[in-house]
């Protein structure tokens, strides 16, 4: 059977995403030039996604790429409800170049996970995130896209979680630990001396073992978690870039402007204007 070919016809330049729930007429195999995600609320139902089948249940989230062939079977006794989410494409990319070269590279390359498994709670909440954005498209409300951009962010990272949860089985308790202190805010501001302090071994032994696991310089892992919670900052409120400077736990303003200007391409204070022209 040839495959349908979805377009875009509901999303918007101003009202980026479009949800709904489904409960039947999607058995025609089919792939979209859009992203979709979609979690199952109820039942259960034969899936396939580029050839490879399961059964998904509730709970399960679905991570569909641009061109993803994929169809459910349902039958005269299959029960199953799922929440489409179909997310328009340049904002879609726009929120990978948000969270990162990399994660945008692994999943336009289809490398990671296609299917997950979330608790049920999550999945609760989502349900209220999209509520409230479905209420704000009848109003003039200036956070609309500012909230569909945090609600694709939250999605996005539960590949993350899994993608870290399944590297972290490679590394030793130690470094799982180590890496755990880089990512609290109070060492985040402290910096590499305090995120140390509890470890016996050499700090050169440190380094060595650190550029092996993760393939740069703890002080480049740093920055860039420092520079990350940066620009959320930027983004989502109202605070002087030196203030963020400072927060982050960078104290020199020069530095802040040289290394977000590396990672993002422009400096701090044209990323928040960007970002102000894409809320309008």
């Amino acid at each position: 059977m040839k495959p349908v070919i979805l377009n875009d016809w509901v999303t918007t330049p101003k009202n980026p995403l479009h949800s709904i729930i489904t409960k039947d007429d999607d058995v025609l195999p089919h792939y979209h030039l859009f992203y979709e995600i979609f979690y199952i609320m109820d039942g259960s139902i034969r899936h396939t996604v580029n050839g490879n089948e399961r059964i998904l249940y509730p709970g399960d989230i679905v991570f569909l790429n641009l061109k993803d062939l994929h169809c459910f079977y349902r039958t005269s006794d299959t029960f199953c409800r799922h929440r489409d989410i179909i997310i328009r494409t340049d904002f879609f990319e726009s929120v990978c170049d948000f969270i990162g070269e990399d994660f945008k590279r692994a999943y336009m390359n289809n490398q990671l996970s296609k299917v997950l498994s979330l608790p049920f709670e999550q999945i609760k909440r989502y349900e209220e995130i999209l509520s409230n954005i479905a209420l704000s498209l009848d109003t003039n409300s200036s956070f609309r896209q500012s909230n569909i951009r945090t609600l694709c962010v939250s999605l996005l990272n539960c590949l993350i979680t899994e993608e870290v949860k399944n590297d972290f089985d490679y590394y030793p308790i130690w470094f799982r630990e180590l890496l755990n202190r880089f990512h609290m805010n109070d060492y985040l501001q402290a910096g590499l001396d305090q995120i140390l302090e509890p470890f016996h071994f050499s700090r050169s032994y440190m380094c060595r073992a650190f550029q092996h696991y993760m393939g740069c310089t703890m002080t480049d892992y740093l920055n860039d978690i420092r520079l990350q919670q940066a620009a959320y900052r930027l983004q989502y409120t109202d605070d002087t870039i030196l203030s963020i400077c400072y927060a982050v736990g960078i104290s020199s303003i020069s530095y802040f402007n040289k290394i977000f200007k590396k990672k993002y391409g422009v400096s701090p204070r044209t990323f928040r204007k960007r970002r102000e022209t894409q809320n309008i």
